[in-house]
Order: structure tokens, then sequence, then C-alpha cells
């Protein structure tokens, strides 16, 4: 807002902008203010009626029109009438500058639902405050903004309530896991080691120990030197492993070797000297019984002690699986290239939305097609093309199995898509190309204030993105409190608010307040420096007229 002020001395004809014909007849005095004299900055000089001022000693053309002298006969400018009239004209500037600028500063309306093209309803159960729905793809088809921003949620009496949009987890950790283990004696000589055993492994087709036994001569003097461990079966990393023996046991503390073998002939060491306990005193118990390493993948496991040490009799052998990566599940859109017009060898894809893309699938329409190509990508059709990835892609019979290139990883949410093919064994040949985007949905949560039916609104031109996060209600809601959990909520049958004409581009205005606001501006500072050159003008010449 623009705000422009003037001091006007209505007695005074100098306010007038007027030039008059000097009166020889009448002569008209008027008396200046004597306050406003400069005794330092300057000195006095009288005005042509007579009237002093003052005016500072180095003029150099700078004015303010702050110390005016209220002096007509100087300027030899209009009567009363004319100034008041000047008067009048700078007051209706001034105000229709205010009024306009006001008018700018008006704050916005509501946001309503008909505002947007599209909703679909938020179908939940119960009354808790907080709710998270996944966003269909429907939502990403039919907004403007690649950032989700022009939507809403609205409870029944069409008011905005809180949202946040979430991008899950691409992937999750699983839970450790205790896996029993299938494990053999391992018997020997008294004085002898685990190395010096001679034993006869027998074993299946897939490796799995079915039967251990002795290649030494039978002995009656002969202990139990440590455990063979099959661990074939496992398909996921051990990192520890958890034995049992017999209740009721004496107290006992000693250490354990661990080795690990893919074919039972080399061994390499996994912990060298793990401690084991197993004491009650006083009532309290101290047990040790669990073996932690590094994660590691092995078929066979080798458990032994020193010589020295009382064999252990174990009654069982677990292993604590290391948590899995378990990557989330994907969308799959599906979307049919066509070939690009006087461009050989190249294909786009049109999306139809902005997804959030992670995975891209091409399948080729030929089998026994084996090509080098180059995969691209643009939010818009002005964009330029930016490179996802440059790969080999093939589609082969081979021994009665189909063989496909590998899925592409990619970031971003680009909606345009461009696949260029080498042209040096032949392209693509007829046909057209296929692409599949992988994508994870948005989750959506919402706070439930004001009463049900609920819906997301979406689809428009002219909304802004919401300002409003509710990210850290989750965490501090009470810090002795369990964090707040979100209740599920399910998306309905999509709905038509203000429809396709709320995501079009809105005609061009043309900002006529704007443009007189800066007219009305523009011509008072213009009249205002008129003023003071007059001014300037007509005391240069009472100063050269004035006898030396």
């Amino acid at each position: 807002m623009f705000n422009l002020s003037c001091t006007f001395i209505p007695d005074c004809p100098l306010a007038s902008s007027f030039p008059r014909r000097r009166e020889s007849s009448n002569k008209t005095r008027c008396e200046a203010d004597r306050g406003r004299v400069a005794r330092s900055a300057g000195t006095q000089q009288r005005t042509p009626c007579g009237c002093k001022t003052a005016m500072p000693s180095r003029f150099a053309g700078s004015f303010s029109i702050n110390w005016i002298p209220a002096c007509a006969g100087m300027t030899g400018f209009s009567s009363n009438g004319q100034s008041r009239f000047v008067f009048v004209v700078l007051a209706g500037l001034i105000a229709t500058s205010n009024a306009l600028a006001a008018d700018q500063a008006k704050p916005d309306t509501p946001i309503k639902p008909q505002d947007f093209a599209y909703a679909v309803p938020l179908q939940f159960k119960g009354q808790d405050a907080l709710y998270q729905a996944t966003l269909p793809l429907s939502v990403y088809q039919n907004t403007v903004r690649n950032d989700l921003g022009d939507l809403r949620v609205f409870n029944a009496q069409g008011e905005v309530v809180p949202h946040m949009l979430q991008q899950a987890e691409r992937s999750s950790i699983s839970q450790p896991e205790l896996v029993k283990l299938v494990y053999f004696q391992l018997q020997g000589p008294v004085n002898s080691g685990l190395d010096q055993l001679s034993v006869r492994i027998k074993r299946n087709t897939s490796g799995t120990l079915i039967d251990i036994g002795s290649n030494a001569k039978p002995s009656g003097l002969s202990k139990l030197s440590g455990y063979l461990i099959d661990a074939s079966s496992s398909k996921q990393t051990i990192q520890a492993l958890e034995l049992d023996w017999a209740a009721g046991r004496d107290s006992f503390v000693g250490t354990l070797h661990l080795e690990s073998s893919d074919d039972l002939k080399h061994w390499r060491t996994v912990v060298s000297s793990a401690p084991l306990a197993s004491l009650q005193f006083g009532g309290h118990s101290l047990l040790q019984k669990r073996v932690e390493f590094p994660a590691l993948l092995a078929k066979y496991m080798r458990l032994s002690w020193p010589q020295a040490q009382a064999p252990l009799a174990l009654t069982g052998i677990s292993a604590e699986l290391a948590g899995a990566r378990i990557d989330a599940p994907l969308t799959w859109h599906t979307i049919l290239g066509s070939a690009v017009a006087e461009r050989t060898g190249e294909y786009q894809f049109d999306v139809g939305a902005h997804l959030p893309a992670q995975r891209v699938r091409i399948a080729l329409p030929q089998m026994n097609t084996l090509v080098q190509a180059a995969l691209f990508s643009r939010a818009r059709t002005d964009d330029t093309w930016h490179p996802a990835t440059n790969t080999v892609l093939y589609k082969l019979h081979h021994s009665g199995q189909d063989l496909n290139n590998p899925e592409i990883a990619v970031t971003g949410s680009h909606r345009y898509w461009l696949l260029r093919v080498e042209q040096k064994n032949g392209g693509l040949g007829s046909g057209m190309p296929e692409m599949q985007l992988g994508w994870q949905p948005h989750q959506l949560q919402f706070v439930t204030r004001g009463s049900a039916p609920f819906q997301l609104a979406y689809g428009s031109r002219e909304v802004k993105p919401a300002e409003f996060q509710i990210q850290n209600i989750f965490s501090v809601a009470e810090p002795h409190k369990s964090p707040l959990k979100i209740q599920p909520a399910q998306t309905g049958v999509q709905i038509e608010l203000g429809g396709e004409a709320r995501m079009k581009p809105a005609p061009l205005s043309h900002p006529w307040k704007k443009w007189i606001l800066w007219t009305v501006l523009g011509g008072s500072v213009l009249l205002l420096g008129w003023m003071a050159y007059r001014l300037v003008q007509q005391m240069e010449k009472h100063d050269s007229s004035k006898p030396v």
C-alpha cells in the first residue's frame, strides 16, 4: 500500500499551479511564518510582496515542499480559487491511490470445494482424531501441480481441515527370527583335537547332512569334542547362535570356538573365544548361552572348545537370522509407446500423471530382440530431456525359457518419457514398446475436525499449496504418553465438483487497477515537481531583478 501526503496552506495562492498576470493596482501581501527562519542554515530574503522567508545559502536546485513560503506574490500564481482547485485535484488523486491500494490488499476469499475439479470421499470408522488414506491414481491424473499442492480436505461444513502428504518407506528391515538347526556330535579320542578327528559325512543332493560317522578304530576312551551344525537350509544371513543344555547342570564357565564352511573342507574362524557361563549363587543366576558374530551366510558351522575344558552336552542349537530387507510393494501403471515423428528409433510415453516413479519395465514388441537403448524423462513438454539410464534391452527365448531385461531403478515424478534405441543392429523391428511404471502412492494424513462426511478435493489452477503441516503431532502429543496411532481410511469413487474448467488456465486479464494506481501516483509526483520547478524559476527571476 502506498500513502502520499502533502501539506497545503489554503490562505496562500502558492498552492496553485496556474500562472496569473500581475495586477499592479491591488498588491497582495501575506505574512510568512517567522518560526521557519533557519538562522544557521541560510539567510533571510524578502519576497516580492515583502514577506521574509528562510532560504538556504546554497540552493543549487534542491527543493523541499515542507518550507515553501505561504506567498503568492513571489510565484506569480493565481488567486485563492485556483489554489483551491489544485488542492482538490491533489486530494482526489491521493484518495484514489489509497483506495486502489487498499483494494489490492484485500484478503483472499476462503477456499470452497467448488474451486476444485474433482473429489473422492474419505471413508473411515470410529471417531479418532487422525486418519490415513492412500492416494488413488485419479488424484495424480487430475492435479495441476507436480508437488500435489492443489488438493485440500473438507469436512461436511465445507471447511478446510489440516492434512499432510507422507511418502511411505521404500523398504524396511524385518525383525530377527530364531530358527532351530540340525547338529551332530563329533566324538574322538580323549587326547585328540577337533582337527585330528576322522569323520565320515553323508549328504543328500541338496547338500543337507544326513549322517556323520567316525572312521577311527573303536576305542573305549573317547569323548565329545564338538558339534557340526547344518545351516544349509537357511537362505538368510545368521548373526548369532543360541545354545540350550539340560536344566540342573552344575555351574560352569568356559569359551567356545566357532568356524564356518561351505564345502566341509575349508574352514574359516568366526569367533575364537566366545564366553559361555551358567552360574547360580545366593538365589541369583548368570546365564550366557548366546554367541554373537557379524552376520554371515554359510552352509555349515563347527563348534568346539579347548581340550582342557569339560565337554558341553547341548540339547538344542538355534540360529538368529538377521533382519531381511523387505521392499515395499509397488503399483504398476502401463503405457503404450508411440513413435516420434521423423526421429527413427525414438519412442515417447505419456504417463498422464506425475507419479513418484521408482522402477521402470520396458517390454519389447518382438521375441529374440537385443538392443542398446537410452531412457530420458521430463516434467513438461517444453522442458529439455533428462537422462535416466543407458542400458541393454532384450527379449530372448532360450532353452524353453523367456528372458527379459531387468527393471530399471529411477527417481522423480516426470510425466513424459523417451526411449532412444540404437539402429546399428536393426532396432526393435515392427511394433511399439510398452513401458510399465512402478510407483508408490503417497499417504494422506488428515485431522477430522468438524463433522463427517469428509472429502479430498483436487485439481485447481488457482489454489496455492497448503501452508499447514501436522508431522510433529504424532511424536510430541505428550512426552509421557505413547505416540498417537493413525487409523486407516479408504477413498471412494471420484465425483465431479467444478469440472475440467478448474484445471485450465484462467483467461488473461489486464491489471487495470494496478495501472491506475501507478498512473495516479506518477501524476501526483509530476504535479508536485512542476510546482517546485515553477517556484525555483520565480525565485531565480526575483534574485536577478534585484539591484546589485
